[in-house]
Order: structure tokens, then C-alpha cells, then sequence
């Protein structure tokens, strides 16, 4: 892997952030902790105009000094872990717990990078120009079908009429607020059908701490895009996954209909980290529509989308 490169591609996702749009010198904060001071060196030692950057270390300087450079730079962007500690802690470290009010007010301004571990790098790998065009390209024959699907070899199969499909967003890394590039989405209230989910999950709720990359499937009965009833051999998840269900109306919900485009995340790891949700292929968002409700994506690890029965993703990009 070409980190050199993956940098380069970070640095011109990070220019075109909005809380840096137009500037002629951008003041930019990176929190690391050990793990991540690697990386944030290469960062630094790589960029050049219109960044400024100053370097803190999230575990070992006091709050009152990450608050005050929180607040005082143009840009902050966190390396740590959350999730794949042991235990996991979704609430993330202390340092991050003492830190959530001037975050909150600062959010607008914030990257945070949580559990990416060395994928970091692999989440940047691909040129900028190849995920713009795949992005631009599926929404344009979007554009042109009548009708979405999925199968799999494990026998599912849903559509949804693209007729019923709000404008798709484009995350192509370029003046997004998520720096991680590759994924188009979008929200239908007209999805049926049944899947059986293998793959792994992304959400406040560390359902992927806990199972993993699913391989044994999660059946789900989708009925006009509300989780109806499902089914599982995997010891444990039925009634958790039915408790999360329960928890709020919102959570049934298909919040989000989602494809990854990036072509550098190879693979899916349970980190719950936020670049497995680029994985190439389908992923399907649960709540977060409602207060009280919990975001949760169901990343799938294989399957092929086709638009009016014509594949447009097999594995890889067809078209």
C-alpha cells in the first residue's frame, strides 16, 4: 500500500471540508493517542498550505487545554479507539466523556477517525477522480431505471421502485463533513422483501463487538421498508436484535439505503468504525429517524444490485 499516496488523497479531502472552505490558512487541531502518533506525523510531516496544524495528545493533556484548542482552531480531527477496546467502551474513552459538551457545541468542525486502527489508510487509497466518477455514475443510471434490487447467494432478494427513492446523496469525500469517501444514499419508504444478512454491523450499539462478521445469516422480513419479523442460528443475536427492534418504532424503520463505492476497503473487520460503512455493495440503516431511536447499518459483505433486472455490482462495478 502506497501510504504516501493515501495521505495525499486525505490532504485534498481535507481542503475541500466545509469548516475550511475558502481559507487562506486553516488551523487544524489533531488528537492522537499513541496508537495513532504514526500517523498523525505523516500527516504533518506531508501537508503543506494552506494547513497549520498542531498535534495534542488526547490521552495525556489535561481537558482544560483540548477544550481551549478545540475551540480556538478551524478544524479538529481525533485518532483514537472506542470500539475495539477491551471491554469496548461505544461511550468512548474518558478523555473523549470529559470532552462531549465542547464537541457537541463544535461538531461542525470535528473528523473523527475511531477505531480505523491502519485502515486509515486503505479508506484513502483510492484516487479521488475514481470514486467521484463511480459516485456520479450509479446516481446517473439511478436516474435512468425504474427499479432497484438485491440478491444473494444465500437466497435473498428485496427491490424497491426508484420512484419512490429521495435524491441520492453523494459522498464523495469533497465537501462532505465525513472525510471518508465512497458511498451513495438515499431513503425509500417502498422496500420488500427478505434478506438474509451476513455481514457486519455499524452503530452506537456494538453489535459488531459482540458477533462480528456474521456468517451464519440474519433473516429479515421487509415490508415496505419496516423490519417485519426476523430469524438467526446465532446464539444470542435473535434477542438482541429483537430488543433493539423493540426499543423504538424508528428502529424497524429502513432509515437509509446505502452503497459503498470505495474500492480500497477490501474487506469487513467488526471494528465498528465508521469506514467499513464504504465497504463496495449494499448496506441497509436502521433508526435513527425518531428521538430515542439508534442509527444502525447492516453492512452486507457480498451481493449483486441490479437496476430493471441489469447488474450494476457483482462483487465489483459493472458499468
Amino acid at each position: 500500500m502506497d501510504n504516501t499516496a493515501a495521505i495525499r488523497h486525505f490532504l485534498y479531502y481535507l481542503e475541500h471540508h466545509p469548516a475550511l472552505a475558502d481559507r487562506q490558512r486553516a488551523r487544524v487541531l489533531i488528537g492522537h493517542t499513541a496508537e495513532y502518533a504514526a500517523t498523525s506525523a505523516a500527516i504533518i510531516e506531508q501537508a503543506g498550505e494552506p494547513f497549520c496544524f498542531t498535534a495534542l495528545r488526547l490521552d495525556l493533556e489535561p481537558t482544560s487545554v483540548l477544550t481551549q484548542a478545540i475551540t480556538d482552531c478551524d478544524l479538529y480531527i481525533f485518532f483514537y479507539d472506542s470500539s475495539t477496546l477491551s471491554p469496548p467502551r461505544p461511550q468512548g474513552p474518558e478523555f473523549i466523556q470529559a470532552l462531549q459538551g465542547v464537541m457537541a457545541e463544535n461538531w461542525k468542525k470535528s473528523l473523527l477517525f475511531k477505531d480505523y486502527g491502519d485502515y486509515f489508510y486503505d479508506t484513502f487509497s483510492v484516487e479521488p477522480q475514481r470514486i467521484a466518477e463511480l459516485n456520479a455514475t450509479l446516481i446517473q443510471h439511478m436516474s435512468e431505471a425504474t427499479t432497484l434490487s438485491f440478491r444473494d447467494d444465500h437466497g435473498s432478494y428485496f427491490e424497491a421502485p426508484l420512484d419512490s427513492i429521495k435524491k441520492w446523496t453523494n459522498i464523495n469525500g469533497v465537501g462532505n463533513y465525513d472525510l471518508a469517501p465512497g458511498e451513495i444514499a438515499s431513503h425509500s419508504e417502498a422496500i420488500n422483501g427478505r434478506v438474509k444478512f451476513v455481514g457486519t454491523f455499524l452503530g452506537t450499539i456494538p453489535f459488531a463487538r459482540k458477533y462480528g462478521v456474521l456468517q451464519s445469516p440474519l433473516e429479515l422480513w421487509i415490508e415496505n421498508s419496516t423490519i417485519s419479523r426476523i430469524a438467526t442460528d446465532v446464539p444470542g443475536l435473535a434477542d438482541d436484535f429483537n430488543k433493539y427492534l423493540d426499543a423504538n418504532p424508528s428502529n424497524r424503520r429502513i432509515e437509509e439505503l446505502g452503497i459503498g463505492t470505495n474500492e480500497g476497503v477490501k474487506d469487513l473487520y467488526a471494528r465498528n468504525s465508521g469506514f467499513e460503512e464504504r465497504h463496495c455493495g449494499l448496506h441497509l440503516g436502521l433508526g435513527g429517524g425518531a428521538k430515542g431511536s439508534h442509527h444502525l447499518d447492516l453492512i452486507f459483505a457480498s451481493g449483486v444490485l441490479a437496476l430493471d433486472d441489469k447488474p450494476v455490482f457483482d462483487g465489483r462495478f459493472v458499468f
